[in-house]
């Protein structure tokens, strides 16, 4: 992982919380490879890859030369859940540094708080590794002989099901990991003092994140329903993709629902406290009109004209905690796969 952007007194404070996951090791220990983090991933991808497709070409699960996506498929999964919590966790810090001015922390608490965004505790997340070896054992024995039957494909039976236990099991992590990251963005609104509806931006932070999680989340779904032929009809992996699915939209609205409630909250002040005034310069502008008193009538008129702007401005500042291109971004992420899974279904109908 990425330094935690603290006073390194605080880090040190914070490290004795609680011991960081598995996960959190091979993470900061991939960070200490010398080069860009996603190297290590690249090569793990590529050398899953190579060994599913020599196992596939050498059962004769399909033709030689030929690049099956089900068998490409499993180095996706390999270094997908991994992949998507290393960088999960550098979005955070970079978010969280860009959220802590909005608040009053010391640096210990801040320190803490990163550390609890960035990095699992141990024990919970072995329990979740487990929960997902045991996911794969229901898949295997749900599916045995389809797509894949041991006799006539041994090999490559034998390296799905060696590649499926890291695979669930770094899937099962990403879940656990995204359930408890973005509870905790969720209960970062109680460390806001104040919301200033002009400068909003530092609220807007962590709306990468959520948005992130339920895009890696989406793809592992879409990913499955691309390339397994299982995926509809295997209990375990159907129920792993609804739920998948279902987890990625609730992702990037749940955890930002307190800090829009903030925004509406203090957006609701101001505007009564600007129509209050406006409701005041009217009745005194309708007291000098019965008195027939337009002796400072273009000072009146200027000053109406201020509260009607400055409540336009309060009326059209968005409670939302995301910029509008983020949400234009997820959007797309969620619709625009099925939309063109849609398409491709009914052409495949048109030109039978």
């Amino acid at each position: 992982m990425a330094e935690v952007i603290t006073a390194p007194a605080a880090v040190k404070a914070a490290t004795t919380m609680y011991r960081p996951s598995w996960v959190d090791r091979l993470v900061d220990w991939i960070d200490a490879r010398p080069g860009p983090a996603w190297v290590p991933y690249a090569i793990a991808f590529f050398g899953v890859a190579a060994a599913a497709n020599a196992a596939a070409w050498a059962d004769g699960y399909v033709a030689l030369g030929t690049f099956d996506p089900y068998v490409n498929s499993l180095a996706f999964y390999f270094i997908g859940g991994f992949a998507a919590i290393h960088y999960l966790d550098a979005a955070a810090q970079r978010a969280w540094a860009r959220f802590r001015p909005a608040l009053l922390l010391s640096d210990e608490e801040a320190g803490q708080v990163a550390y609890e965004l960035t990095t699992m505790p141990a024990r919970p997340t072995l329990v979740w590794s487990f929960v997902g070896i045991v996911g794969a054992a229901l898949y295997g024995a749900t599916q045995y002989g389809a797509p894949l039957d041991f006799a006539e494909e041994p090999l490559t039976l034998t390296f799905v099901t060696a590649v499926a236990l890291p695979s669930f099991a770094g899937a099962a992590a990403l879940i656990y990991h995204s359930i408890r990251q973005l509870r905790l963005i969720g209960h970062l609104r109680r460390y806001l003092d104040t919301v200033d509806l002009l400068h909003l931006e530092p609220l807007h932070a962590f709306a990468g994140v959520t948005a992130a999680t339920g895009m890696f989340l989406l793809a592992l779904s879409y990913l499955s329903a691309l390339t397994d032929p299982a995926t509809f009809s295997n209990p375990a992996l159907f129920a792993f993709t609804i739920g998948s699915v279902g987890l990625a939209v609730a992702s990037f609205v749940v955890p930002l629902y307190g800090i829009h409630t903030q925004i509406a909250a203090e957006k609701s002040r101001r505007l009564a406290a600007v129509n209050g005034r406006l409701d005041g310069a009217l009745r005194d502008l309708d007291r000098r009109a019965d008195e027939h008193d337009l002796s400072e009538a273009d000072a009146v008129n200027k000053h109406l004209s201020s509260l009607l702007a400055e409540r336009d401005v309060l009326t059209r500042t968005p409670t939302w905690p995301w910029a509008p291109e983020t949400l234009r971004g997820f959007g797309t992420a969620l619709v625009l796969p099925v939309v063109l899974w849609l398409a491709f279904r009914l052409l495949e109908r048109v030109l039978e």
